[in-house]
C-alpha cells in the first residue's frame, strides 16, 4: 500500500495545475478555454485514481479482517482442545487476546481451512478486476488525452472551432505510465497467487486427499 500511496502522490503533482496548463489559441475566450476543457477531459483523473486507491485499500483490509477473525478462532480451538480455563462469556475476545496463545504467530493451514482459501482467493480476484479496469481505463481512457497533438475543439457554447493544447504533456503521460507500471505489477503478483494457490492447495490438495494410503 504505500508503495501505491507514494506512486499516487507523485503522480498527482503535474496535474495540480491541469486547468492552466489547457491553453487554447488567442481567439479563444476565457469562457470557451474553459468549454474546451472541460469538453477534452470528460472523464474524471484524479478523483478516479484516488477512489481506486480506497479500493485497493478497503479489499487489502478484508483480507487482514479475514485472517484476524480466523486466527482468533484458531487460538479459541486451541484452548478448547487443551482444556484451557479460560473464561469466555461476555470477555471472550479480551481472555482469548490475553492468553499466550496470542503472542505468538499461528500459520493458518489452506488445506483444511478451505473457507478461508475461499475469501482470500475472492478479495484477490476483486483486486485484480478493479486493477485490470484501472490500468484499461489509463491506457484507454487517460493517456490519450496527454499524447501532445493539438486539439481542435468546437463545443455547443463554443462552436470555434479552436486549436487548444496540453502544457507539460510529457509529465503528465509520465505520471500516468508510472501508475499503470504500478498497476501491472499488481496483476502479474496477483495472477501468480491465483495460480499458484488454485494449483497448491486446490488442485494437488485435491489429488493428496484422493490418493491412498
Amino acid at each position: 500500500m504505500g508503495v501505491r500511496l507514494i506512486t499516487l502522490y507523485i503522480a498527482e503533482m503535474p496535474w495540480s495545475k491541469s486547468d492552466t496548463d489547457f491553453q487554447c489559441d488567442v481567439n479563444a475566450s476565457e469562457f470557451c478555454r474553459k468549454a474546451c476543457f472541460n469538453a477534452h477531459f470528460d472523464t474524471p483523473i484524479i478523483a478516479l485514481w484516488n477512489f481506486t486507491y480506497i479500493l485497493f485499500v478497503i479489499s487489502v483490509l478484508l483480507m487482514e479482517l479475514f485472517a484476524s477473525q480466523l486466527r482468533y478462532n484458531l487460538i479459541k480451538t486451541k484452548l478448547k482442545q487443551g482444556a484451557q480455563s479460560v473464561t469466555l462469556g461476555n470477555n471472550g475476545v479480551t481472555g482469548v487476546k490475553g492468553h499466550d496463545l496470542a503472542q505468538k504467530d499461528i500459520m493458518i493451514d489452506f488445506h483444511q481451512q478451505k473457507k478461508m482459501l475461499g475469501l482470500y482467493l475472492f478479495c484477490i480476484i476483486l483486486r485484480l478486476v478493479l486493477e485490470m479496469a484501472f490500468l484499461y481505463i489509463l491506457v484507454v481512457c487517460h493517456l490519450p488525452k496527454v499524447d501532445g497533438s493539438p486539439i481542435i475543439c468546437s463545443t455547443g457554447l463554443c462552436p470555434g472551432p479552436y486549436t487548444c493544447l496540453v502544457r507539460a504533456a510529457v509529465e503528465k503521460r509520465m505520471s500516468i505510465i508510472m501508475l499503470c507500471t504500478v498497476s501491472g505489477a499488481i496483476i502479474f503478483t496477483s495472477v501468480l497467487f491465483v495460480l499458484y494457490t488454485t494449483c497448491h492447495y486446490i488442485l494437488l490438495g485435491r489429488n493428496h486427499h484422493g490418493s491412498p494410503i
